[in-house]
C-alpha cells in the first residue's frame, strides 16, 4: 500500500490495524506454493526478494517468470498464506502478519511502495519485488526506498543524475540527461547545496515525517531510524546518507534519490562506493555512511 502523505497517515495507519485484525476473524486465502518451474538462465525474468527486520535478514531470492503476478511469482519460490480479499499476504517464510506487535509484510516493486494486493500487481522482465516483515506504526514505510538500486531509475523515461551516479546509472542502462527539475532525480551533495538547489529535498529534509523519510541530514548530523522502526536517531560516526522520497504527490510519478551528506566530500565518498559497490543498497530502506564513504548503518538496522 502507498504511504499517504499528509494527515492521511493517520488513517492508512488505522486502516492497516483494522485490515490486520481482519486477518485474525476471516481468512480469506490459503497456505500454498505453485508448481511454476524458475525461468532458465538467460530467459526473461523478474525478481522477488524477501527480507525481515527492514532488511536485515535476507530470506527469500530469486528468479521467476515475467507477466504474472507478484503473488504467482512469490508462490513460484515459496508457500504463502493470503487474507484480505486473496492479494494481502498473511504469512510465508515463517513470518506472519501480527496486529498486536504491530508486525507485517510489506513489499516495494522497483523501489517504490505497492498501492494494490500482490494479486492485482503483475512484474514485467527486469522488475523487482521486495518484500519485507518488519514492525509498522512508528516512522511511516517510505514510499521509496533505495533497496532495488539502480531501479526505479533503469525503468524511468529519464533521470536527471549528478556525478558519479550518472556514470554508474548508465552503465546500468538508464537514460539519463533528464530535466534537473523533471520527477527522476539523483542527486549528490552538501545537505545545505541540496536544499538550495532542490526544492523537493529542501520540503522533505524539513518535514522527515511528513516525506516518509528514513535518514535525513540536519546541519552537522546524521539521522538514521532506529533498530526498533520507531523514530530517527542521531548516528554518531554518520556522514552522509543515501534516501529515496517520492518527487510529487505518487511516488510512481517520480523519485528522488539524494546522496547527501554533512560536507560535500562526505556526499561525494559515499555516492563514489554507491558507484563503485551499488551492492551496499541491496534490501536497505536508506544507508548512512562516514565521512570516508564506507557503509554505517542501515535504517532500521543496527549494521550495515
Amino acid at each position: 500500500m502507498v504511504q499517504p502523505a499528509g494527515p492521511a497517515r493517520a488513517l492508512w495507519a488505522c486502516a492497516l490495524s483494522a485490515m490486520l485484525l481482519t486477518l485474525a476473524l476471516v481468512a480469506g486465502g490459503c497456505e500454498r506454493r505453485s508448481e511454476a518451474a524458475a525461468p532458465v538462465a538467460d530467459a526473461p525474468a523478474a525478481r522477488i526478494v524477501a527480507t525481515a527486520g527492514f532488511g536485515a535478514e535476507p530470506l527469500l531470492d530469486g528468479r521467476v517468470a515475467p507477466g504474472g503476478s507478484v503473488l504467482d511469482g512469490l508462490r513460484a519460490l515459496t508457500p504463502v498464506r493470503t487474507a484480505y480479499g486473496g492479494g494481502f499476504v498473511a504469512e510465508m517464510l515463517e513470518r506472519e502478519n501480527d496486529e498486536g506487535s504491530r508486525e507485517a509484510w510489506l513489499y516495494w516493486v522497483d523501489g517504490i511502495l505497492a498501492d494494490r494486493g500482490a494479486d492485482q500487481v503483475r512484474l514485467a522482465d527486469e522488475q523487482e519485488a521486495w518484500w519485507d516483515h518488519h514492525h509498522w506504526g512508528g516512522v511511516p514505510d517510505p514510499g521509496a526506498v533505495v533497496g532495488s538500486w539502480p531501479l526505479p531509475f533503469t525503468r524511468a523515461p529519464a533521470v536527471a543524475a549528478d556525478a558519479p551516479l550518472d556514470g554508474a546509472l548508465r552503465d546500468a542502462g538508464a537514460t539519463t540527461g533528464g530535466d534537473p527539475d523533471g520527477a527522476w532525480r539523483v542527486i549528490v551533495g552538501s545537505d545545505a547545496d541540496l536544499r538550495r538547489r532542490d526544492p523537493a529535498w529542501a520540503a522533505a529534509a524539513a518535514d522527515p515525517a511528513a516525506a516518509g523519510l528514513t535518514a535525513t541530514v540536519r546541519g552537522d548530523e546524521v539521522l538514521l531510524l532506529d533498530p526498533a522502526g520507531e523514530a530517527l536517531v542521531p548516528e554518531p560516526r554518520g556522514a552522509a546518507i543515501a534516501v529515496a522520497f517520492p518527487s510529487g504527490a505518487s511516488p510512481a510519478d517520480g523519485v528522488v534519490m539524494a546522496v547527501a551528506g554533512t560536507s560535500p566530500d562526505a556526499a561525494a565518498a559515499a555516492a563514489a562506493t554507491i558507484a563503485a559497490r551499488p551492492e551496499v543498497l541491496r534490501s536497505r530502506l536508506a544507508l548512512a555512511f562516514d565521512a570516508a564513504g564506507e557503509p554505517l548503518r542501515a535504517a532500521g538496522g543496527t549494521g550495515p
